[in-house]
């Protein structure tokens, strides 16, 4: 027979042959494949966790400053910059109170010196009226001294009076007792008339000494008051001279703190109004440099000041750097639901720069909870579960989880099929790994 005509009759005898041989196979891998993976049965177990919170971060200066010109005026001069043999410019690195540019501003100095003036005119004011007021002094203590002078006049007076009114007395009884004549009498009587007007004058004397007294002393209350408003008006005048000379001082532009210029908008000659919208300089401080790292809401709780990050910079030649949390913003950002977190990151010899790319890693050392390998934790809709193992066969089992570190995760409580509360976990449990081949009721061969 042909070979042609052999082949058909092959076919035929070998295909159940084929299929005869090969049946018990067959049900060989069907049976292996219904066991699927392998798995295996654990109980948690109390570990810690260390949680690395990895989000890319920004570099920025600790502190960044926009200089103004707060008095209009032209710009007199560029500062020079020592370190370049030219002027400041951007990359100039400059000190803290140095001056950067300063203005012609003639009127501004013209109308300060006029206020110094004011001020020494009112000083001479002040001494004037004080003087004014010594004198014063001294003329209530005359006036003191002549009410006194007086009182001792009327005391005179008083006693010269007394004397010629007794006199008159003692005559007036002789003369009646035809002792002496009538002509003594009126002699007598001529004196104490006399002594009477020269006791009258004397305590007129001393009113008007006492009215000097009161006048005296008013004239010094009057030129104490104008002591007083001397001072005041020199204070005045000296408030006025310490504006001018802060006028005169905005003429020169400083550095606030010790930095970089990043940005100069500004050339001899240029005219600046000084309404604070045209800025000049932009001086950045950058050491240290702020590092800040938005950390999201699951690990916000994690963040504290004092927690050690590592930080990756691929522009650099040594990438890897160390800082520790600074500072943070406590409350999440509404939109973002993240923590704004920041690094104070050294930087003395200005190897990093702001705006540079960086990686931060936020390493976390969490307590001991209940834990279980990683892979036991599966995702069932909205749900974390467990494969619990109960009587022989997996319990598809929700479970309340803490945080992980990629080969184990935290667990924490769990709610058993049927049951309305949640129980915490005791150790006790029997969980199967991996949760992702097991399917609820599955058979689970013993240990």
């Amino acid at each position: 027979m042909r070979r042609e005509h052999l082949l058909p009759v092959i076919l035929a005898v070998g295909l159940p042959l084929a299929a005869g041989c090969n049946h018990q196979p067959a049900q060989q891998a069907a049976g292996a494949g219904a066991a699927g993976p392998a798995v295996s049965v654990v109980k948690p177990e109390r570990k810690g966790v260390t949680r690395v919170i990895e989000q890319p971060g920004a570099i920025q200066p600790i502190e960044e400053a926009e200089l103004f010109a707060r008095v209009p005026g032209y710009v007199s001069k560029i500062a020079a910059d020592p370190g370049r043999n030219g002027v400041i410019d951007i990359g100039s690195r400059v000190k803290a109170g140095q001056v950067l540019a300063e203005l012609s501003i003639p009127e501004v100095v013209e109308e300060a010196n006029q206020k110094e003036a004011l001020v020494k005119q009112a000083g001479a004011e002040v001494e004037q009226a004080k003087k004014a007021l010594v004198a014063a002094d001294a003329g209530v203590s005359s006036a003191e001294a002549l009410v006194s002078e007086a009182r001792a006049g009327l005391t005179r007076s008083q006693a010269l009076y007394d004397r010629w009114q007794s006199e008159l007395t003692r005559i007036g009884g002789l003369v009646r007792g035809g002792v002496i004549d009538a002509q003594t009498r009126d002699e007598t009587q001529n004196q104490f008339k006399a002594a009477q007007a020269g006791r009258d004058e004397a305590a007129a004397k001393v009113s008007s000494a006492e009215a000097g007294v009161r006048k005296a002393r008013a004239d010094r209350d009057k030129t104490a008051a104008d002591v007083t408003a001397a001072e005041a008006k020199q204070e005045v005048t000296r408030a006025d001279a310490r504006r001018l000379a802060a006028l005169v001082g905005y003429g020169r532009i400083v550095a606030p703190f010790d930095g970089v210029v990043t940005r100069r908008a500004v050339s001899t000659g240029d005219f600046l109004n000084g309404t604070g919208k045209q800025g000049v300089f932009r001086v950045a401080r950058t050491d240290p440099l702020r590092v800040v790292v938005h950390v999201p809401e699951a690990d916000a709780g994690l963040v504290r000041e004092g927690l050690e990050v590592r930080l990756t910079v691929q522009a650099l030649a040594n990438p890897k750097l160390t800082g520790k949390i600074a500072r943070t913003s406590w409350s999440l950002e509404p939109g973002s639901r993240t923590l704004r977190t920041e690094i104070d990151l050294p930087n003395p010899d200005a190897a990093v720069r702001p705006g540079m790319y960086v990686y931060a890693g936020i390493t976390v050392q969490l307590p001991e909870e209940w834990s279980v390998p990683a892979a036991a934790v599966g995702k069932a809709g909205d749900e974390f579960v467990v494969y619990r193992v109960v009587d022989g066969k997996a319990a598809r089992t929700p479970v309340q989880i803490g945080h992980g570190d990629g080969r184990v995760t935290q667990v924490r409580r769990y709610k058993a099929p049927g049951a309305t509360d949640w129980t915490a976990f005791t150790g006790s449990e029997s969980v199967a790994t991996p949760a992702a081949t097991l399917t609820d009721g599955q058979t689970i061969a013993g240990p």
